[in-house]
This record gives C-alpha cells, structure tokens and sequence, in this order.
C-alpha cells in the first residue's frame, strides 16, 4: 500500500513542477526548500533515497510518515492546523513588537522634531556648524542612568562618555575609548567642567567588589573594573566591618573619587586644572530614592603625586 501513496504523491509533484521550487537536502538530512531550477523541474520520479530522507524528517518533526501506514485522522488535521496557526500568530506577535518599538520610537523623534526642533531652529542650526559644551560626563553605561534625562541637559550643553561603572582609567594604562574622548574634550573642546557620575546599585562595582585580586582573567567587564582596584582596597581597608552591600555602596562614591584622582594623571588635564581654567566634579544618583549628591575635588589640598590622597568641597545634596 506504501507505493501506490507515493505514486500519487508523485505523478502531483510532476503536474505542479512548473509552478513549485525544490526540496534538497541539508548536511543534517532535513529537508528544506530552494526555488525553481531547472533540474526540479525536469526531475519528477524522487529516487528511493528521497523517501527515506524525507521520512528521517517527519519523525524529527514528530509528523506521521507514509511508513508508519498512519492515516491522516480528521484531529490530527485539526491538531496540526492549530500547531501552524499559533506559529504563525507568534510570528506575527513578534513583528507587532518589533514595529510598536520602532513606531514608538519614530513617534518620539517627529515629537522632538516639531515640539523642539521645530521651535528653536536657529538654535539647532548654530549646532549644525559647531558645538561648544561647557561640560564633559562621563557616566555609567546603565539604562537607569541617562544624565540628559535626570539632569536636563539640553543639545549642545554637554560633551558625554558612558562606560561600565563610570570609571576613569589612569593615563600609563593606555589608549582607550574613555581617555580618547577626554582628551577630545579637553584640548580640542576646551570643556571647563568634568563630572563623573556614580548611581546606586551598580552592577560594574559589584562586579569590582567580587574580583580575586590575582586572578588572571579574559572577563571583558572584569578587566574594565580592574581601574578601579585602588577604590577597592580603601574600601575594603574603611569598611570591612560592613555587609557586602554596605561595603558596594560605600565602593560606588569612593570609584567616583578615584576617577576624578586618575583625571590629573593626565598632564593636559592637570594643567588646565592648575590653572583654575578646568575643574573636577563628582555626582552620585540615588535611584532607589530619587536623590542627587554633587562634589567637586580640592586640587590645591589633593596629593596628586602619590595619586590615593583627596579632599572635596561645595558638597551639596539635591532631593
């Protein structure tokens, strides 16, 4: 009874050969389709191997083959019709999502464009031709954390960098995208203010605080937060009758201060800064609460040759 079934199967395959693509096969012995070629339209008898192939696939799939003699039973068509429909309603859902998110996003941009844009063209125009940032941040790269967003910083005001736990690495380390940008900032911008913003519950500082200290590893993150080793040993050596928490807390400012010591490693920054033409701020957010703490690192009483030794003025606390 298998042949004739195949026979029929068959002679239809022929009479649609014009129409239809091919089936090959793959390195796994699955079937896949291809579009029309010549040699699938001539060929209309599938060799004895095909058949085997193509019931190596339905039992892969789970399906009924022609072998096993099962009859198509009317729950089975009405099993398998509801498999495809909800593959295909996933399918869409996916598409709807992917569409809402770029259609939401669209919506914000013509919004930008006719509520701001639009409003202060000259403006925006000037901005076209050049940028003269008063500010340079360099912020953590956490989604939580956008300082145009909690801090209101308008196109043009700020020159920024984002990072894994907002860190400054020291100038002998090398080249990196972080001093890249700052001597950008520095020298070509001439930026008079850099602030280095920490925020509560960072990962990138938990991930510091976890580190063996000798441990040699090909971790991306891990190798980034090493920067911060130095903040770490004071923490560890200030708090070590804290929590683990407490202790990643009190790691997440005393980063921050770290950086800006790091900062005046660079001699282009520590000569702007000695001569009062650049200043060195930090800023935690808080955002479990909603609060803004801002500092600015003392250079005259900071002992920038040892670079572990700083004192901080014009603390305020914003909530």
């Amino acid at each position: 009874m298998v042949w004739p079934i195949r026979s029929r199967i068959s002679s239809l395959l022929c009479s649609k050969a014009p129409l239809v693509g091919s089936y090959i096969y793959d390195s796994c012995g699955c079937l896949r389709f291809s579009a029309p070629t010549s040699s699938s339209i001539t060929r209309h008898w599938p060799k004895i191997m095909d058949w085997v192939q193509m019931d190596r696939c339905r039992a892969a799939a789970s399906l009924p083959s022609i072998k096993e003699k099962q009859p198509e039973s009317h729950s089975n068509r009405v099993r398998l019709g509801q498999e495809i429909k909800g593959l295909d309603e996933g399918n869409m859902a996916e598409i709807d999502s992917y569409q809402n998110l770029f259609g939401l996003m669209k919506q914000r941009f013509l919004s930008f464009k006719s509520q701001k844009y639009i409003k202060e063209l000259e403006h925006f125009e000037a901005l076209a031709e050049a940028q003269f940032p008063k500010f340079m941040v360099i912020a953590c790269a956490d989604s939580r954390v956008c300082p145009s967003n909690i801090l209101g910083f308008q196109p043009g005001e700020v020159f920024m960098i984002r990072n894994i736990a907002n860190l400054v690495p020291v100038m002998k380390n090398g080249p990196s995208e972080c001093n890249a940008a700052l001597q950008f900032a520095v020298t070509t911008l001439q930026v008079e203010n850099i602030l280095v913003i920490g925020h509560s519950s960072c990962a990138g500082i938990e991930a510091l605080m976890n580190m063996q200290e000798d441990a040699e590893s090909r971790n991306f993150i891990h190798k980034w937060v090493a920067n911060g080793k130095l903040a770490k040993q004071r923490t560890k050596a200030a708090t070590a009758h804290l929590s683990f928490d407490q202790q990643c807390k009190f790691c997440e400012k005393e980063s921050i201060n770290q950086s800006l010591l790091n900062l005046l490693s660079y001699p282009w920054i520590q000569d702007r800064v000695r001569k009062e033409l650049l200043s060195l701020h930090g800023g935690y957010y808080n955002f479990s609460n909603c609060s803004f703490e801002k500092w600015t690192l003392d250079f005259k009483q900071c002992n920038v040759e040892e670079g572990s030794s700083y004192v901080v003025k014009e603390q305020e606390f914003w909530c």
